[in-house]
């Protein structure tokens, strides 16, 4: 194992604190812009913060050495390290927690002591002269002071009693097709949904309210969608909304959210529609949790060049397909950026996937891999028709699905995808865990990634909340757009002004072979 990166580990804990020892992820992000070429000891070290932050917190220095041994063990059983492995794990988190410990005392060690206010206004009146005319105004200054707080006071109490709820509630409304052939995936993330309001609630709620998880059933019509929701939003009984519907339904709701002035998060929505009025101004009230088109295509751009090292691929894009053309101009823009470029471009349909004509081309155009921009798990059909006509290279995609696989069948072998979230991530165990335990049931794959960030809505939302100086539109709005560092389940948050959706988050990257994926690791562009 390489100790240099302990050090400069141990640099960056001097410069933020103990608390990047407390965001595993925040800490592998920067250690990777320091020493990229030590991955292995960067994903060694995080996951045993992980396994240590299990614990509750952060340990005490004092506390940790006789617990480490019980800590490598776990690693060894859990993550499959090796002994020496873990115990370089171990050795490391202990010498990083007491850097972070020194770092804090002499910080504060370097704090000025600064004289307060009314001190110092007291030695000033000391100073002077103690004569009747001096004590007159002063008093006549101090009844005027006193009126002026006593008419903000007023103020404040006016203004806080339009913020705050007077319940010990704070209702968040839950939009999902809860009837009809998507109601059993509206049903799994309703669940995951209240699981995360129950956790909140258990350590204590917002500001001292629980939240309370309200679910309607929305229509898959857009204009019964509309009517719906505007319904739903015009009584302004809900602190905020999170929907789980379909994109054209989320584009009408986003609209009733910006005219009833609350705030609404479309967890699993791509598309700019949901969350821009127009290409350059973003929808007032509405937010993104999930990546757009074009950052897919910047992220495969990304993956193609800096992790398989290729420069020259062949780009399928989907026919008719806004969002794979979106992704497609931001993957020749991101090529260009990163050295390289498509040297041939195909089409496909959903149906028919690409035919021999298209992979003949491919073939002689000398690509050394093939990249599909597709915007759905759908794309079974031009992976098998790739390999049916000959087509041997690496390929790599933007969604997959159990469907896919099974219809791929060994087709599928030696392909790479980028995925928001993957059920083998280690560190989505726990999460899968608290479902299981509290609902006796797994989550299927196919429904793991909406139910996932169905989960880390309501986090996003809780956290507003405590930033936010109340619970109604105007506030939690800037706090939904001042979002930073934000550490989720699935990937850590920072919301793009510009868009109103993540900025340069982390995805999951799944290689297939054998017939099935395999969970790699969680990457973002540098």
């Amino acid at each position: 194992m390489d100790d240099r990166l302990v050090g400069i580990a141990g640099e960056l804990v001097k410069m933020y604190g103990n608390l990047l020892l407390e965001d595993p992820d925040r800490l592998g992000h920067l250690l990777e812009d320091r020493c990229g070429e030590a991955r292995r000891e960067i994903f060694v070290l995080c996951f045993a913060l992980r396994e240590v932050l299990k614990d509750g917190g952060l340990p005490k220095p004092g506390t940790f050495p006789a617990n480490s041994g019980r800590v490598a063990s776990r690693l060894c059983e859990n993550l499959g390290f090796s002994k020496k492995m873990s115990e370089w794990a171990v050795s490391a988190v202990q010498e990083l927690i007491e850097l972070g410990v020194e770092a804090e005392e002499s910080f504060d060690t370097r704090m000025e002591a600064h004289r307060g206010f009314l001190p110092y206004i007291s030695d000033v009146i000391a100073k002077r002269p103690r004569t009747m005319i001096f004590r007159k105004k002063t008093l006549r200054n101090g009844m005027l002071l006193l009126g002026i707080m006593a008419v903000f006071l007023g103020l404040f109490v006016r203004i806080t009693e339009s913020v705050y709820t007077p319940s010990n509630e704070i209702s968040v409304l839950f939009l999902a097709h809860l009837s009809g052939p998507d109601a059993p995936a509206g049903h799994v993330r309703l669940k995951a949904a209240q699981m995360a309001a129950d956790q909140i609630n258990a350590a204590g709620g917002v500001k001292g309210r629980m939240i309370r998880i309200r679910a309607h059933d929305v229509p898959l019509s857009e204009k019964d969608a509309l009517f719906a929701a505007d319904e739903l939003l015009r009584a302004r009984d809900s602190a905020a909304a999170i929907s789980v519907c379909k994109d054209p339904v989320n584009e009408v709701l986003a609209q009733a959210a910006d005219v009833r002035e609350t705030p609404l998060l479309a967890s699993e929505s791509s598309v700019l529609p949901v969350t821009m009025a127009s290409q350059d101004r973003p929808r007032l009230y509405s937010f993104r949790m999930n990546y757009d088109s074009a950052y897919k295509g910047r992220i495969a751009a990304y993956f193609l060049t800096h992790g398989l090292k290729r420069s020259s691929p062949a780009l399928i894009y989907e026919a008719y397909s806004a969002d794979s053309s979106d992704a497609r101009s931001s993957f020749i823009e991101s090529m260009n950026e990163y050295g390289g470029a498509a040297v041939c471009e195909v089409t496909w349909t959903k149906l028919g996937g690409v035919d021999r004509a298209s992979v003949e081309e491919i073939k002689s155009s000398g690509a050394d891999s093939a990249v599909i921009l597709n915007d759905y798990p759908d794309a079974g059909a031009v992976v098998a028709n790739l390999r049916r006509y000959g087509y041997e290279g690496v390929i790599i995609g933007l969604a997959l699905s159990d469907a896919m696989i099974s219809s791929a069948g060994r087709d599928i072998d030696d392909s790479w995808w980028v995925v928001p979230a993957h059920p083998d991530d280690p560190q989505l165990q726990s999460f899968q865990a608290a479902y299981r335990d509290k609902y006796n049931e797994n989550i299927s794959r196919n429904d793991f990634f909406g139910t996932l960030f169905a989960y880390d809505a309501v986090r996003w939302v809780a956290d507003v909340m405590f930033r936010a100086p109340g619970f109604q539109g105007e506030a939690l709005r800037h706090s939904f757009m001042s979002t930073k560092n934000l550490a989720l389940s699935h990937a850590t948050l920072t919301v793009d002004p510009r868009t109103h959706g993540p900025w340069n988050k982390a995805a999951a990257l799944v290689y297939c072979s054998d017939g099935s994926d395999k969970f790699q690791r969680r990457f973002r562009p540098q």
